[in-house]
């Protein structure tokens, strides 16, 4: 794969990157307008290919077939005028065999391609966030990990992406504060997957942040910071 993230777009959407190299793309596109715009034209392509290559069956389709097969006579089969050696009858069909292996082969990974495009694309609506014309990228800095918080006053929503997180402790989870003139108002308590990582999305309900601020608290939440701040990014 590409050291350089731009060439990445087409493979995130396609949910083709490992783990690392998503990690790093999304670090990256968020604050990248030709990046995000890459990603949301392959993702809305994506999903048309898929709705016009599925299609449901006629509901009665399984009666009718069913109904055929009962009244089809049954011809019995041609015997050939001669016995065919076996191992013959192998060289023969061998070149058939590997043409239809070949074929469904085929058709199993075009399923699988169409049904990855459909799972992306019926995904949360994360990035109707990130790629906001009003969007906004925050990077958070500090000793806990590595985060960045993006929002769009549109959408009066945020998302934080965030990566090496440790684990917060039993009965405790981390909480994002949106801090503004009136000071640090609480916006979402979260705890990072297995890896360390999160990808969240949380409301505005119309607040303007001034910065951005993560602690650790007690997993029922809080309403104000009770411990030091472990990443922060203010506005400037």
């Amino acid at each position: 794969m590409t050291n350089d993230l731009h060439h990445l777009a087409a493979a995130y959407a396609l949910d083709a990157l490992d783990e690392s190299e998503r990690r790093e793309f999304e670090a990256h596109y968020p604050s990248c307008a030709i990046c995000s715009a890459e990603v949301s034209d392959y993702r809305e392509t994506a999903a048309l290919l898929a709705e016009s290559a599925t299609t449901s069956p006629p509901a009665d389709l399984k009666d009718r077939l069913m109904a055929e097969i009962g009244s089809t006579r049954q011809i019995a089969p041609i015997l050939p005028d001669r016995v065919v050696d076996l191992a013959e009858r192998k060289r023969r069909n061998a070149p058939r065999q590997r043409v239809l292996a070949l074929a469904a082969a085929a058709v199993v990974a075009v399923v699988g391609f169409l049904g990855g495009l459909q799972v992306a694309r019926s995904g949360d609506d994360l990035d109707d966030v990130l790629v906001a014309v009003d969007a906004e990228t925050l990077p958070l800095e500090g000793t806990a990990g590595n985060a960045r918080v993006v929002w769009s006053p549109s959408e009066d929503r945020a998302v934080l992406i965030a990566s090496d997180l440790s684990d917060p402790g039993t009965g405790r989870a981390y909480e994002l504060w949106l801090i503004d003139a009136g000071g640090p108002n609480a916006t979402g308590l979260f705890r990072p997957d297995a890896d360390g990582t999160v990808r969240i999305q949380l409301d505005l309900d119309g607040r303007s942040p001034a910065a951005w601020g993560i602690t650790n608290e007690p997993d029922t939440g809080s309403d104000q910071p009770t411990g030091e701040i472990l990443l922060i990014g203010e506005i400037a």
